[in-house]
């Protein structure tokens, strides 16, 4: 018979698991911020990219560089707390949390922009 798992349990391998799922969407992110800082130098380079102020395209860019910095910081936070064997601070938590808003803000900025262009 097989037994239920209980998912609500912790397990002694739980803080490692965390770590690894944290490394890879950090790693996740970085790629996103690196590929968006690719897809505005891109854009501007068009006829209708053109059109985007300097200053918008430089904070646009500056979101995605501060995205793709605090995820790499995550990183090697997570790294540092596996190398001397210790759990897993808040640091890297709070890294992954404001590289996402970074991330969404460059988002959201490249939409309005680009919206505006187009309409």
């Amino acid at each position: 018979m097989i037994e239920p798992v209980d998912l609500g349990a912790d397990t002694p391998d739980d803080d490692r698991d965390r770590g690894i799922l944290l490394y890879d969407y950090s790693k996740h992110l970085l790629s996103i911020a690196l590929l968006a800082i690719g897809g505005v130098i891109t854009v501007t380079q068009s006829a209708g990219g053109k059109a985007i102020q300097p200053l918008l395209v430089g904070i646009l860019l500056a979101a995605f560089g501060i995205s793709g910095a605090l995820a790499l910081s995550a990183s090697s936070a997570i790294l540092q707390a596996r190398q001397n064997r210790q759990a897993l601070g808040s640091k890297a938590w709070i890294y992954i949390r404001a590289a996402t808003g970074f991330l969404g803000m460059g988002v959201g900025g490249f939409l309005v922009v680009w919206f505006s262009i187009l309409f």
